[in-house]
């Protein structure tokens, strides 16, 4: 978990275009009206520092938000939990109401849950034995109270969640006097039992530089907490068996944030963050007594999902779908890179999730913003919102269920999208040496376009043109092969700024994705309003590969204007293949709808 709010500037070597002297901060102030922006969300009360705002659907229908909060930064003395309300769906919110009076002592990272008598419970650390700094705010003991009135009031007295201590809490230089750990898992609830998973901290000294040696997942079970009404008598069991946690020496020692979700036929599912760009998952087949060995969380074609040092999130949908909010960059040892926020859908398959090519779901226009993280997702009346934190602000979007069916119909839906569609051009079409092309939007004011081909290669040459919408304004878009079988675009929009600008952006897909004499469906999307343009090869988004390029997407320089020149597109005579397609939108595409097009086929 990140404990700063400072503002950190992007490192945009990592990205697939060229470093700018400008700073990205300083963007061209605009009307956005997009709802993946987060500025258009309803921001929650809260005092100056703002995290982990996790809402219950209370059985009146009201929502109930409780989160960490604090009139100083993260991690401060005056750390305490607070809760609010809101009767008409996350549009305006109540006072906070004290769940915790500010510390010291520091109440931090709560956690709801609701029992099915309509009992809302919050757990979160107490630092009853009054550490210092960072152990404040991760020591025990672990303490719930509870709300019988949809948490318009909170008991007076909070209660002990007994944590088995493990090999872990001995090991720390308290020899297992005093435990270390934090939640960020809104808890689950089934009929049989209550799962809240915490990730155990290794402290080996009190002055450590980074806040753990090490750190483990464990689960908190409770069957009684379901009928028991004397919160005295709630019973409690750690989990898994033994003296170790859900982790995995190959993936270093940051293994926390772990979160838990339940397939269908009852094993537990839990993901977790590291630091070495990757998510893991580990499966319980026997109700947490044991745990897989943790692996790379991977899409439903084997490639690992990259993630940053930062929260991922999983969400078991009511229809028995799954959600999975991550950042879609391989950053090793930084919480940077958590702007922008992707999600992919999941479908249960063979005992495990299968997951989709992922879609921007929300984004802020700053890119050098630290980003969001910490959300939690609600569902109600058939409608699905996100509420995320920016630390110093917490805010609640609607989301778009088109985006998320689309994902979870990623290999069903196949026709060609209609919906901006400016350009269709077939193989006929294409004996010219050149076409009319249509004006593209201005990416400045948010518009945003879409360029799909259906190409095949007979040698892979680098750097060969391929085609061309430049004339003498300078302005437009050259598409060419790149080195290691890649491909990429060119984009610029004539402007006269330094040299090294002049050429504008380039954009590249992953290694390897373009094989000489085989067909290919390449889509390029530019998404102006999230100024984010990002690569479709045969319906599988390019990624930037692990170990290969920290991103597969990258940002859209924010001062460049339309790039509409003489409108003609030209192509090589001396390319070594044959475009079969063409097809251009005026509007940026969803990976979905690029998938939906290739998997309709070229005809």
């Amino acid at each position: 978990m990140i404990r700063s709010n400072i503002k950190t500037s992007t490192v945009l070597a990592l990205l697939i275009i060229p470093l700018f002297d400008y700073s990205f901060a300083q963007f061209i102030q605009r009307s956005n009206t997009d709802p993946r922006c987060i500025n258009n969300g309803v921001e929650l009360p809260s005092e100056t520092y703002a995290d982990q705002p996790y809402v219950i659907v209370c059985d009146d229908g009201s929502w109930l938000c409780t989160m960490t909060t604090s009139s100083g930064t993260e991690g401060a003395h005056m750390n305490h939990i607070i809760s609010t309300k809101s009767y008409d769906q996350g549009n305006t919110w109540t006072g906070p109401v004290d769940v915790e009076p500010p510390g010291p002592p520091q109440s931090s990272w709560a956690v709801p849950l609701k029992v099915p008598s309509g009992r809302i419970y919050v757990f979160y650390n107490y630092n009853q034995f009054d550490f210092k700094g960072i152990e404040g705010v991760m020591s025990g003991p672990f303490v719930f109270k509870y709300s019988d009135d949809h948490g318009k009031t909170w008991s007076r007295d909070r209660f002990i969640v007994p944590i088995r201590k493990t090999k872990i809490d001995e090991e720390n230089y308290t020899q297992g006097k005093n435990q270390f750990f934090w939640s960020i898992d809104k808890p689950v609830v089934t009929d049989e039992a209550a799962y809240i998973t915490i990730s155990k901290i290794l402290r080996t000294a009190p002055d450590l530089k980074d806040f753990y040696t090490r750190s483990e997942g464990f689960i908190l079970k409770s069957k009684t907490i379901l009928k028991e009404r004397k919160p005295e008598k709630i019973k409690w069991e750690t989990l898994p068996d033994g003296e170790t946690g859900i982790w995995n020496a190959d993936f270093e020692k940051v293994q926390a944030e772990h979160n838990i979700t339940m397939l269908k036929n009852g094993d537990l599912y839990v993901v977790y963050r590291t630091h070495i760009g990757i998510t893991a998952y580990a499966i319980s087949r026997d109700g947490g007594k044991s745990f897989s060995k943790p692996e790379i969380m991977r899409y439903s074609n084997g490639e690992p999902i990259g993630n940053p040092r930062a929260c991922p999130k999983i969400h078991k949908t009511k229809d028995g779908k799954y959600l999975f909010w991550f950042h879609n960059n391989f950053r090793k040892y930084t919480y940077k890179g958590r702007n922008p926020v992707w999600i992919s859908g999941g479908i249960e398959k063979n005992g495990d999730i299968a997951w989709s090519q992922p879609e921007i779901v929300l984004y802020g226009e700053d890119p050098e913003m630290l980003g969001m993280s910490y959300p939690d997702y609600i569902e109600q009346d058939g409608k699905m919102w996100l509420i995320e934190t920016e630390k110093n602000a917490a805010r609640v979007h609607k989301v778009d269920l088109d985006l998320l069916n689309g994902m979870w119909n990623q290999n069903i839906d196949n026709r060609v999208i209609q919906d901006g569609l400016v350009m269709d051009v077939d193989k006929l079409m294409l004996n010219a040496d050149r076409i009319g092309f249509p004006s593209l939007p201005d990416l400045t004011e948010g518009g945003g376009f879409s360029i799909e081909l259906w190409l095949t290669l007979n040698t892979h040459i680098p750097d060969q043109e391929i085609l061309s919408t430049f004339g003498p304004k300078n302005k437009g878009i050259q598409i060419s092969t790149a080195s290691n079988k890649a491909i990429k675009i060119r984009i610029n929009d004539g402007e006269v700024r330094e040299e090294k600008f002049n050429r504008g952006q380039t954009f590249f897909s992953d290694e390897n994705t373009i094989i000489d004499n085989k067909q290919h469906h390449v889509v390029f999307i530019f998404d102006g309003a999230a100024k984010i343009v990002s690569i479709v090869v045969n319906g599988i988004l390019s990624d930037g590969g692990v170990d290969k390029r920290s991103y597969g997407w990258g940002r859209i320089y924010p001062y460049l204007k339309d790039v509409n020149d003489t409108h003609k597109c030209y192509f090589n005579p001396s390319f070594e293949g044959e475009i079969q397609h063409i097809r251009l939108y005026n509007r940026y595409l969803r990976t979905s709808e690029a998938i939906s097009n290739y998997n309709a086929g070229i005809n």
